[in-house]
Formats: structure tokens, sequence, C-alpha cells
């Protein structure tokens, strides 16, 4: 870092001087004066803002006299600092008079308050310092060593491109590469051995006619020369004024001269270009008669040529007529002959085919249907004339001697074609019934020995066997070789179709079997016009049937279905399985890759089975809802049996098809359902109102089946008694319910009284046949499906609360008050109280049921309380009247 006398001695220097004694390394150094002096300018002095105003000094403080009024790089003045308007930050001010420069003169060039010198502190971090060679160790450069010999290889080389470069300075510019220019180039070309001993005249003589040319302006020879342009134009003018804006006569001699020197300009320019395509084109002139020349010596030759060709052609002609033509003649007669031959063997092979076809009836006639389709495909083939695919043909023809002939064209035996189509269909028709009756034997054969009970366990999916699925050895056997004709036949995809149709077939056989038939007397003749399957005769057998004979048609019809639907789908898979098989192992795989789709839609039978469970469901919807008056009237076990093996039935159609095929036998079960529902609801108040018209009031006696009852409806609180759900088991056969209990007298016991819970009642008649109505009313609630709680739990409200407005009616005279006649109104307290607590417990019930299905929702609160309330005050009725017990 220089000091303040440095600074001194500097600035004795002029501007020039100093300007030579700075290196070109260094950094500029800028000036900061102590204070301004008389030979100092300051930058307000100055009226002008340097860009260089953030500049500071490198390398000390001096000042410097001004030596003109452009202010340099090192007369320059430093700003405030930016630390010495911070007050109290350091001890030490900083101001205008300050001497000492407060950065790093060596990594701080751009002075006080620079960006670099606030971010790095320079002024207290002095660590920073220029590397040496300790830090860069220094790099010894090798030094280029010149070889003594590059002058000698530098001329050589030059010598060798000498030419290369003198043809590239000749061609390198637009007025040398003219034609007349490529002309010469040519013919020093073609004339390479030409002797060039004249060459300096020539090129005399070239250099005074190129001095001519270079006369010529070189604009005229510019591609873009366009003399409408203004700018070209006056170029081409140069100097002469035509005159064109002066109209007087005197100005017309002046403009004339000037047309003519402009004129004379230009054929002075023409004649030097003419003169140069003259000269030339007279150097090439030699070339256009040796070019004539061989015009003529080539015409002399194509003349000998043509001779030449009449002779070849003349000779030609004369071998052609003794030869050829005899040879031909000889062809065309060996020909002829040959195709003789073929005619009589094409006539031969006609004869073959209609003998074999003649012998293919036969065989039809007698039953040989193999054989006889054997002998279709050898005729076939030797009529399309293709012998390498059948070796019968190959012994019929082998001793012929050409190739067969496609006789597929021929009129005459587009007959025997046909009546060979017809053969193979109607064969194709006889393994189609073969194949029908095979499977639909084994059909039958299958669901035989299968007992209702059997299928129903499985229905219920009590057990896992699944005995439809087993196939016999040789039943795969017998279907897999009648598959095997049905394809030669070409007659698979409808054989599969026919029994599709069989199918339905036998599902409407096995409806016809079960169905009620009339009883003929033995002297009546049967009458075949009137059949048992006519609608109104039909109708009134089923309505004569008894519930549990109604019931066992079901059944039978159900369970034998479901087992042939089941075998069916076994066929399905079987019959697919085979056929694709003899498909693919028959065909090539591009053409089964092609059909594949559409061979499995023909070969698939599944529309048939489908078609025929649509059938069943709606032929026995038809033949449930003709009873629908009768089954409204059923005893409740008797119900649960139709509804549960409907449902059964419906789901095992389901499982078998995938898919709901028709909801017509569901909407029946509904419909039967909901009818049933009304019919039990009005029934069941007759029947209470006839109790309670035709009730004593007196104890009865309790059968143990009946406290049963009220334990199961106590326990319904919590969960389904186990006698209740087995109703709606169709194998296992439950117990049968007391179907006479309402109308049953009291039978030998003792006991008289009714345990609910923790709380005993005196039974009465129409108590126990109250009790009976509601555990029906809960079975049902149980057993069929949660959409109709609602209806069910309507059915008891009402059922408990016709009891007590009954029972009340019964004893009340018409000024409201208590009858005293012969009734024991305790025991009718009893009653309403035992009912009182079977009311809550039905609440509970229906509650608990609420939890198996989101649809339903149990009666408001108030309903119950309302009720119970009803009942409660019935009993306070009774029991504030004193009316005392009749008399035993």
């Amino acid at each position: 870092m220089s000091n303040h006398d440095d600074g001194g001695e500097d600035s004795k220097k002029s501007i020039g001087e100093k300007d030579l004694d700075v290196p070109l390394e260094a950094s500029p150094r800028i000036i900061v004066p102590e204070s301004p002096a008389k030979g100092t300018r300051s930058p307000s002095e100055d009226g002008t803002t340097s860009l260089n105003d953030d500049l500071a000094s490198v390398s000390g403080i001096n000042t410097r006299p001004v030596a003109s009024s452009r202010m340099s790089l090192d007369s320059y003045s430093v700003r405030r600092s930016f630390d010495s308007s911070v007050m109290g930050r350091h001890s030490r001010s900083f101001g205008f008079d300050n001497e000492s420069h407060s950065g790093s003169m060596e990594f701080s060039p751009l002075g006080n308050n620079s960006i670099y010198e606030i971010v790095m502190n320079t002024r207290r971090k002095d660590w920073l310092a220029y590397p040496t060679v300790i830090d860069i160790p220094p790099v010894a450069l090798s030094k280029n060593v010149i070889e003594d010999s590059y002058k000698k290889a530098a001329r050589q080389y030059v010598k060798e491109i000498r030419h290369e470069s003198s043809v590239f300075e000749s061609t390198n510019n637009l007025r040398s590469m003219t034609r007349m220019e490529q002309l010469r180039q040519l013919e020093k070309y073609d004339n390479p051995t030409q002797d060039f001993a004249n060459e300096d005249e020539k090129e005399f003589v070239n250099r005074e006619n190129l001095k001519e040319l270079e006369d010529v302006p070189s604009f005229y020879f510019e591609k873009d020369f366009q003399l409408d342009n203004p700018r070209t134009f006056h170029r081409v003018l140069k100097d002469i004024d035509l005159q064109l804006n002066k109209l007087n006569e005197e100005d017309q001699v002046q403009r004339d001269e000037a047309q003519m020197e402009l004129k004379e300009r230009l054929n002075y320019y023409l004649d030097a270009v003419e003169g140069l395509l003259v000269a030339e084109i007279s150097k090439s002139s030699h070339k256009f008669f040796h070019a004539l020349a061989d015009v003529d010596l080539i015409q002399q030759k194509a003349e000998g040529t043509v001779m030449e060709l009449d002779r070849l052609a003349e000779a030609t002609e004369f071998i052609d007529k003794e030869k050829i033509q005899k040879r031909i003649g000889d062809l065309e007669k060996i020909f002829k002959r040959k195709n003789v031959q073929k005619i009589e063997q094409a006539l031969l092979q006609v004869k073959l085919v209609t003998s074999r076809t003649q012998e293919c009836q036969q065989l039809y006639g007698n039953g040989g249907f193999e054989k006889c389709l054997d002998l279709i495909g050898s005729i076939d083939f030797l009529i399309k004339g293709d012998d390498s695919q059948d070796t019968v043909v190959q012994g019929w023809v082998s001793d012929w001697p050409y190739k067969l002939v496609n006789l597929k064209s021929v009129p005459a035996l587009a007959g025997t074609r046909e009546l060979l189509t017809n053969l193979k269909i109607e064969i194709g028709g006889k393994f189609s019934l073969q194949l029908c009756d095979l499977l639909l034997r084994d059909v039958r054969e299958y669901c035989e020995p299968i007992s209702a009970i059997e299928t129903l366990s499985r229905f219920q999916n009590i057990t896992r066997e699944k005995p439809f699925l087993e196939t016999n050895p040789l039943f795969t056997s017998s279907i897999t070789e009648l598959i095997h004709q049905l394809r030669r036949c070409e007659e698979l995809a409808s054989s599969f179709s026919l029994y599709q149709d069989k199918c339905v077939a036998e599902i409407k056989n096995i409806i016809k079997m079960f169905l009620p038939q009339e009883q003929q007397a033995n002297d009546e003749p049967p009458r075949s016009q009137q059949s048992i399957s006519s609608g109104s005769k039909l109708s009134r057998l089923i309505k004569e049937q008894t519930p549990v004979e109604f019931q066992d048609m079901l059944v039978s019809i159900f369970t034998r279905s479901s087992e042939a639907l089941r075998r069916f789908c076994m066929h399905q898979k079987l019959l697919l399985d085979l056929a694709l098989s003899e498909i693919t192992y028959s065909t090539t795989t591009a053409e089964f890759n092609e059909n594949h789709q559409a061979m499995i839609t023909q070969l698939d039978i599944r529309f048939g089975i489908n078609e025929a469970i649509r059938i069943l469901q709606l032929r026995m919807g038809k033949i449930i809802a003709v009873r629908r008056e009768t089954t409204a009237t059923l005893r409740y076990d008797h119900f649960l049996k139709l509804y549960s093996i409907c449902v059964l039935f419906i789901q095992e159609c389901e499982a078998m098809s995938g898919e709901f095929l028709t909801k017509y036998l569901s909407d029946v079960l509904a419909a039967q359902i909901k009818n049933y529902i009304s019919a039990q609801g009005s029934k069941n108040l007759r029947t209470i109102q006839s109790k309670i018209d035709a009730e004593k009031w007196t104890p009865s006696i309790v059968n143990r089946n009946v406290q049963k009852d009220v334990n199961d409806i106590v326990a319904s609180m919590d969960l389904d008694p186990l006698d209740w759900v087995q109703l709606s088991d169709l194998v296992q056969p439950s117990s049968a319910p007391e179907e006479d209990q309402l109308a049953t007298p009291n039978q030998a016991g003792h006991r008289k009284s009714v345990v609910v819970g923790d709380k005993t009642f005196v039974a009465s008649d129409a108590l126990l046949s109250c009790i009976y109505l509601v555990k029906v009313i809960l079975i049902l609630s149980t057993n069929l499906p949660a959409a109709y709680l609602s209806s069910f739990e309507k059915m008891c409200y009402d059922l408990l609360k016709h009891f007590n407005v009954c029972a009340i009616n019964s004893v009340t005279q018409p000024d409201k008050t208590l009858s005293k006649t012969g009734k024991n109104l305790s025991i009718m307290g009893e009653s309403l109280d035992c009912l009182a607590e079977l009311l809550q417990i039905v609440q509970q019930f229906f509650q608990r049921m609420q939890s198996f299905s989101r649809d339903f929702t149990p009666a408001d609160q108030p309903n119950y309380a309302q009720l119970l309330q009803q009942y409660r005050g019935s009993t306070d009725k009774i029991y504030q009247s004193n009316v005392p017990p009749p008399p035993v």
C-alpha cells in the first residue's frame, strides 16, 4: 500500500505520463483529496455525476491539479462513509478530512461503502492476502521447439498447392466465371497435350480483349441488374444529362447530343462483349467441324446396320417356315391328344362320382351313417379334384395319368351335389337325435334315484355334495364320438340348438308329470280331446288339492326340475369343452382364433337352460296364483312351508342362471304374502270377538304346550326360539302345532294359570286363544321377510287392542257400569293383566327385529304406552267395581 508522499509525487506527473506508467494489469488508481484546494476541483464544482462515484482509491490518498474540464478517473472524490453516519458505533469518527483509507486496498477495489466491503467487513479483517507460491506451486511450461527444416517443408507445401491456388483465384470472381471462361477451361481440359508454345501470344490477345471488357463497369455483370431501378438507371447514365426537365428547342440539341453519347457508350460496351464472344467462339469452331464429320460417319454405319438386319430377317423367316412351323404343328397335335385324354379322364371322374353317390344312398338306407359320411367326404374331394388329403380317393385314381379336374362348376353334377348335401344334413339330424336322446337319458337316470329330501338338503346347504358334476367315462366317450360325427356333418351348432329345445321340453314334461290328474272310471273311454292341462279343469284340480298335497306337488316339481337343470349345466360345460377341443383339433389356429367368439356363442346351451328356468318360474307362478284364496286360509306352518320351498327354488334358479330371468314367481309370492297377512288380520279379530262373546270367564286348564308357547314368546325378546325357526326347515320334520287349540275344550290336567316371566295369571279360554294368535304372528314375523314386519306389528297391536275393547264391552251395561251377571270379572282382570305383560314383550320383540333390517321402523313408544294405559284402566275399572264372583 502506498503512503501519502507517494501520492504527492504521482500528482506531479501529467495525465499522459501517468497513463504510460500504469501497468496493463493494474487497477485504476482513484484519488481522494484531503480538502478542496486551489488547483483541485470537487465533484460539486464539475456539475456532473460519474458512474464511478462508488469507487474508492486502491493505492492511497492523493490530490491532483485539474488539467482539463473533463473529469478523469483519478480526480474522483469519495462520498461520506456509511459508518460516519452511525453515532456511537466506534470511538473514531470518519469525515471528509480523514486521510486514511478505511477499506482493504488489495481486495476492495470498489472503495468505501461498496457492497463487498460492507458484506465482508474488510475494515476489520486483514486476513485476506494474495496467494503465494506456497499456496499455488509454480507451473513450468514447456517451450515450443521449432525444427530447423520447417522452411523447407513450407516451400514444398506452397509448391504443391500453387496450381490449385491459381485455379481458385481465377474462378473466385463473377467476371471470370462467364460462359466464355468456362469454354476456355473446357478447351484446356479437352486438349491436355496441346502445344502451348504460343501461349504467351494467346495471353496477349486475351489481355487486349479483356482490356476492352474491363472498361465495362462491373455493375453490368451483377445478377440483380435491373434497369427499372432508379439507382441502376442513374449509374448507367453516369455523367450524362439527358435534359429531361428542359423542353425548350435550344435544349433539344443538348439532349440529342447526350443521347448520342449514351448510345455510343453502350454500343462500345456491346462491341467489347461481342468481340470477346467472337474471339472465344472462334477458338472452338474446329470442334463443330469435327462433330459434323462424326455425324457423317455415324450415318454410314447406321445404313450398313440396317442392311444387315434385313438379311437377318430374311434368314429368320426362312427358318420359321421350314422348321419352326412344322414343330408347332406337331406340338398342337400332341396337345390335342392330351386334351382328349383329359376329357376322357374327366368323364370317368364324373362316372365315378355318380356310382359312389348311389353307394352312399344304399348305405344311408341300411343305417350305415358313419360309412356313408366317410364316403360323402371322399366324393366331395373327388368332385373338387383334390386327391392329396384322402387316401380313399388316391386308391380310386391311382392309375390315372392326369391330375383330377375340379367339377364343382359342372351343371350336370348340381343335382348330385345337392343330394350329397341333403344326405349329410339328414345324417347330421340322425346324429343330433342320438346326442339328444343320450343326454336326456342321462338326465333321467341321474334324477330318478335322487329323493326330494336330498335335493332339499342341498337347497338348504345342509350337504355340500355335488353328484350332478359326476360323469361316466363311457358316457363321455359316446358324446365325444357323436360330436366328432356332427362336426364332420357341419351340424354341430344345429344339434346343440336342438338340445336346447329338448331341455325346455323336458322341464315342461316334469311339470306335467306331477300335476294333479283326474281319476277316470274303468268303463269310461279316455277323452283325448279334453286335455288334463286345459285351463279350467286343471285349475279346478289344483284348487281341490289339500295343503299337504299341493305342498308335496311343489316340492316334487321344484326338486326334480332343479336336479335336471343342474345336470343340464354339467352338460353345458361338457359339450362346450368337447366341441371346442374337436374344432381346435380339426381346424387351423388362425381360423379358430378368428371365429372363436362366434363358436362359443353357437356352442353354448346356456340360452336354452335360462329359457327353461324362465318358463318353469312362469308356469309355477301361475299354478301358485290359482290357489290364492286357498293359500290365504292356510295354517301358518303350511304357509311357511309354501313360502320356504318357493324362496329356496328362486335362489336355486338365480344360482344356476346368475341373473334374474323373470320376477313373476317372486311377485306372485309377494302377492300371496300380502293377501295372507290381510286375511289373517281380519280372521284374528273375528276369532277374538267370537271367543270373548262365548267366554264365561272361568278358569281354564293350561296345557304344557301353551306354557311352552308363552315361554317362547318371552324368550323372543332376546333371540329367535328354535322351534319357530325350524318351521321353515323342509328337511327335518317339526312338531305339529295344536291345530285345534282354538276350539279344543279344557283338557285333563290341574294347572289353571299362565306364568309370564315371574308373574302368574289365571287363564281363561279367550286368553289362551289370544296367546296362540300372538305366537302365530311372532312366528310369521320371524320367518317371513323383514319388509312385512310393519304389517305384522300392526296386526299384533290391533289384536291386543281389540281384545281389550271387546272384553270391556262384553261386561259393560248401557249406563257404562259393569254388569253383575254370572261372569267372573276377576278372571277377566287376570287375562287383561297377562296381555298387558305380553304387550311389553311384543314391543321389545319388534325393537329387536329392527336391528336386522334398516327398512323397518317399529311403532312409536306413545302408541304402546297408550294401549298399556288402556289395559291398566280396564283392570282398574274391574277391580274397583267389586263385583263378586258367581257361585260355583
